[in-house]
């Protein structure tokens, strides 16, 4: 007789298939989570089975796992089938139980007396099934003892199948902490790849935050770009002394004309680059450019003792690099243009315009007067007000202008200066500070700046 065919019979008469346990959907969950099904053989598992022939002088032993619809044997001894089905099996009903199921003689038993593992090979007569537990106490299966003559187990004979049980459920516990830690490295792996993404990110954000800040710096003082950040707004500051610059080409629309919109654009960018960057070197705050004028102040936010003296300083450097530049281009027979540059101090109030471009800007009659300046002055010179010269005349050659008419203005003393003699630190003055409301008298309504 063919050994496979058992495993197509439907149950006969004689036989009654087990019911399902209670618990058979997680039964089932747990015997799939241990992942044993349709395996190759596994030496811990046929050592067991070995070991229980041995000691029980049984031909067959095998582990069995009860699956939906059928028993399939991990590890075997004596039964050639891989698999027979559950409604015909002996195990579909030990493992409704907590014990060892003893049957001393199949045939004697109504169960299982017209099973085909009894009317045919094996012919069962004898057998015993210890119930093994998953991981999560469900039973999966059972660890058999089969024998074609009737048998039956001791009292210690019973508590031996039951150690021998309990160390198959100990290889179905290392093999779930095996999987655990499978999953535990699967899962750390898992973190560690999205921690990196996350540093990533959060990286590319960093540089995007310093790329942010880099561009907000471009139009604030560092002083602001906290206050604007926590607040959404900045408190307009009244400074009662600035140093204020402004600095305008001289034949420009002449010179212009004799270039391209391209060439016209290079040019300014180069001179305004050279401009920033003394600015920068001087510690003094470059404001913004209108056409081809340039505004720059020193003493804000922060007002210093020698504001003056370096807003001096980035005016001669200004003007001889412009002065370099035309040099150089009159030697190849090129047209250029000069810079006229004026210089005021006194009071004015700052602060922000705007939401969505924002601009930093200044108000105040000094910035008006410092741009009247300019204009009344020459090409390649530095004109300043009184005021201004009262602050730095005893470190400068200059050249008086007397009064001078200024639109809007009226007549207005000034000088040109010519250089400078570096004076010691320790002669300078302590200037006043700036205070965070404009005073009543500083009307900040039509002070805009302009060229």
């Amino acid at each position: 007789m063919n050994p496979e065919a058992s495993c197509r019979l439907d149950a006969p008469l004689g036989h009654t298939p087990a019911p399902l346990p209670p618990d058979e959907a997680d039964r089932l969950q747990a015997l799939r989570q241990l992942d044993l099904l349709d395996t190759p053989a596994d030496e811990k598992f046929d050592r067991i089975v070995k070991l229980a022939a041995r000691l029980f002088n049984a031909p067959i032993v095998y582990v069995a796992l009860l699956d939906a619809n059928r028993q399939w044997f991990k590890s075997r001894i004596g039964m050639e089938p891989s698999e027979t089905p559950r409604q015909t099996s002996f195990c579909g009903h030990a493992i409704l139980q907590d014990q060892p199921m003893i049957i001393p003689d199949a045939r004697r038993d109504l169960r299982f007396a017209g099973s085909p593992l009894v009317t045919a090979p094996p012919f069962v007569r004898f057998y015993a099934g210890q119930p093994l537990r998953g991981p999560g106490g469900h039973k999966v299966g059972t660890l058999c003892l089969l024998d074609s003559k009737p048998r039956t187990l001791s009292t210690d004979e019973i508590a031996l199948l039951h150690d021998l049980g309990a160390l198959v459920e100990h290889e179905f516990a290392m093999i779930e902490a095996m999987r655990q830690q499978q999953e535990a490295q699967r899962l750390r792996k898992t973190l560690e790849h999205r921690q990196r993404e996350m540093q990533l990110l959060i990286e590319e954000l960093q540089t995007e935050k310093e790329r942010s800040d880099d561009l907000i710096r471009n139009v604030l003082p560092d002083g602001m770009i906290e206050e604007l950040k926590t607040t959404g707004t900045v408190v307009p500051v009244f400074h009662p002394e600035v140093a204020v610059m402004f600095a305008d080409f001289s034949g420009f629309t002449a010179h212009s004309s004799k270039l391209t919109a391209h060439e016209v654009v290079d040019e300014l960018n180069d001179c305004f680059c050279h401009f920033d960057w003394v600015a920068a070197k001087h510690g003094i705050e470059k404001l913004k450019t209108i056409g081809d004028g340039y505004l720059a102040v020193s003493g804000m936010p922060e007002a210093r003792p020698d504001d003056a003296l370096r807003m001096l300083r980035a005016a001669i450097e200004i003007r001889d690099y412009i002065a370099e530049r035309k040099a150089a281009a009159t030697a190849e027979g090129k047209s250029s243009w000069d810079v006229r540059i004026g210089l005021h101090v006194g009071p004015l109030v700052a602060g922000v315009v705007g939401v969505r471009k924002i601009s930093y800007d200044v108000w105040g009659d000094t910035v008006n007067t410092a741009s009247r300046v300019e204009s009344v002055g020459k090409p390649g010179r530095i004109n300043v007000t009184a005021a201004f010269h009262e602050r730095v005349k005893a470190w400068v050659e200059s050249e008086p202008r007397g009064a001078l008419e200024c639109k809007g203005k009226g007549a207005v003393e000034m000088y040109f200066i010519n250089a400078l003699h570096e004076p010691p630190s320790s002669t300078t003055s302590e200037p006043p500070k700036p205070v965070r409301k404009p005073r009543p008298d500083q009307e900040m309504v039509g002070f805009r700046t302009s060229f």
